[in-house]
């Protein structure tokens, strides 16, 4: 009977204390999973655009706020039901090309997407440390490749603000494939096309769905950005990540000197 009390009230405690970790964000924060890259083992970086290099703000602010106001000032529907009309239009995309897809919406709320967007161009920016990890990558025999779900004329708005074309080697949409990136398709035909070895990769990017389609595809280092939105906290998690890329660029400095 005391064994029994013993065992009993161990449970409990490590059930108690299993809860409080998980419920826990300032533990998760202060404690992300450690992680460690090796360069030397690396041919291909594939990075994510919106969230990963350039700050989400600029996307978050037009697809949660502004884009809600345009169309209510022109069609005078309130706010809030063309807010609840595109929130149930998204569930039902979540994970496709639809989600991602300027012309779709465009149809949807009967404006000009890009257009509306243009308005908004002032808050496009690097997130912090971006380009210095990008220039870090030029100097060495890494190829940099951005793989994004964003459709091409997102891209190319963005193009036109930052210059992101000039620091890597090439910009990959899914739109070119037929297939998000949260598809095991995806993955196939950017492998191929670009012959990529999975385990001599790193892929980053905010979302998780994609960074599970990663792994699942066997890319060697998959790494979350914590930090997608500058004008939010980091998020809290369990993946290996990073809130910023200045913790990569020493690492990529000792391998130049090398």
């Amino acid at each position: 009977m005391v064994v029994q009390a013993v065992v009993t009230q161990a449970w409990m405690t490590s059930r108690k204390f299993i809860k409080l970790l998980f419920n826990s964000s300032n533990y998760q924060l202060r404690h992300p999973m450690p992680f460690d890259i090796d360069w030397q083992t690396i041919d291909d970086v594939l990075l994510d655009m919106d969230g990963t290099l350039l700050d989400l703000h600029y996307d978050a602010t037009f697809w949660l706020k502004n884009v809600h106001s345009l169309v209510s000032n022109l069609t005078g529907e309130p706010e809030h039901k063309i807010r609840e009309r595109f929130h149930k239009e998204l569930q039902k995309h979540e994970g496709t090309l639809v989600w991602y897809c300027t012309t779709y919406w465009a149809s949807f709320f009967g404006i000009d997407i890009i257009e509306a967007k243009k308005g908004l161009a002032h808050l496009i920016r690097f997130r912090p440390h971006a380009q210095q990890f990008l220039s870090a990558l030029k100097l060495l025999p890494i190829r940099t490749l951005i793989a994004t779900n964003a459709h091409p004329d997102v891209i190319q708005l963005k193009l036109d603000v930052v210059p992101l074309a000039a620091m890597v080697d090439g910009i990959i949409s899914s739109h070119q494939y037929g297939v998000a990136k949260e598809h095991p398709d995806f993955w196939k035909a950017l492998f191929d096309e670009y012959t990529i070895d999975p385990a001599r990769t790193v892929f980053m990017d905010d979302s998780p769905r994609v960074l599970d389609a990663a792994d699942h595809a066997g890319v060697r280092e998959v790494v979350e950005i914590r930090h997608p939105n500058l004008s939010e906290p980091p998020r809290a998690n369990w993946r290996q990540g990073i809130d910023d890329f200045d913790v990569l660029i020493p690492g990529l400095e000792m391998m130049v000197k090398t």
